[in-house]
């Protein structure tokens, strides 16, 4: 942050503060260390907290406005750090954003849903995991390697097509989620499918900043077996079409978009 620019960066952190009780823990300002009283430039520019404002207010208008997303995250402090090759970081009532580079819209709506599914003690993505017919079983997931039908290494996706852990059941958790997921590898389990299932719902045909990549997340899965995607990389995408593709490509139509839509709709309880 600019010296030039610290009171518009204080006016705006009060502003998140005063509407989505959402904190940023800011890094910036004068260094009283030396005699000089330098300015500390920071992690954080003007551009990332308007765009993070920006993608906050996705959210809460997804969920109803401004009293359901407090009551819904019940307070978020912000911060940057280094954490490693991670976009994100969440827990209830922290959300850590990487140092490395600019983050996302995407980034942004993800971890605030992995605070709100935190907040109630990560019962919504089990929620979801019952309301769209999916179950964890560690075991279950260790025979399907040992028969040789699962879809990546035994211990680990190896990075080659058709080989990434998307099938149900193929992943580091033994998830094996049920209906049609806009995705899944090696990494997937019931909390990052809540998280994506959020994203997906903020996302879907609503024409924001997150709606071109929520497209392409299913438009994928259109391409033949072993065409490169200019976003996702090289997989049998047609394979896999029958595992993520929704009915004539809407997302709508899916049991994650009617969860999130009855979770905010208050049609499921909010636990």
């Amino acid at each position: 942050m600019e010296e030039s620019q610290a009171q518009y960066a204080t006016d705006k952190l009060a502003q998140l503060k005063s509407q989505y009780q959402v904190e940023i823990a800011s890094d910036w300002g004068y260094d009283d260390s030396s005699s000089t009283k330098s300015w500390r430039v920071g992690n954080w520019s003007r551009t990332e907290l308007d765009n993070l404002h920006k993608f906050i207010d996705l959210l809460s208008s997804a969920m109803g406005g401004l009293d359901r997303f407090v009551k819904n995250l019940g307070g978020v402090t912000v911060r940057k750090s280094d954490i490693g090759s991670h976009a994100g970081e969440a827990v209830a009532h922290r959300v850590s954003l990487a140092t490395k580079g600019a983050f996302s819209a995407w980034t942004v709506v993800h971890e605030f849903s992995h605070a709100w599914d935190a907040n109630h003690n990560w019962k919504l993505s089990a929620q979801l995991e019952k309301y769209t017919g999916g179950y964890t079983s560690p075991l279950l997931s260790l025979v399907k390697r040992l028969a040789g039908l699962s879809d990546s290494g035994f211990f680990d996706q190896e990075n080659k097509p058709g080989r990434h852990g998307r099938k149900p059941g193929c992943n580091a958790a033994g998830y094996f989620y049920g209906d049609t997921p806009s995705g899944s590898n090696w990494s997937f389990n019931r909390v990052e499918d809540f998280a994506e299932s959020v994203e997906m719902y903020v996302a879907w045909e609503k024409d924001n900043d997150l709606s071109n990549w929520a497209k392409a997340r299913i438009d994928r899965y259109l391409l033949a077996d072993g065409v490169a995607d200019k976003n996702f990389g090289t997989d049998n995408w047609s394979y896999y079409k029958k595992y993520f593709y929704p009915d004539a490509g809407d997302y709508r139509k899916t049991k994650r978009w009617q969860f999130v839509d009855d979770l905010v709709n208050g049609r499921i309880e909010n636990t």
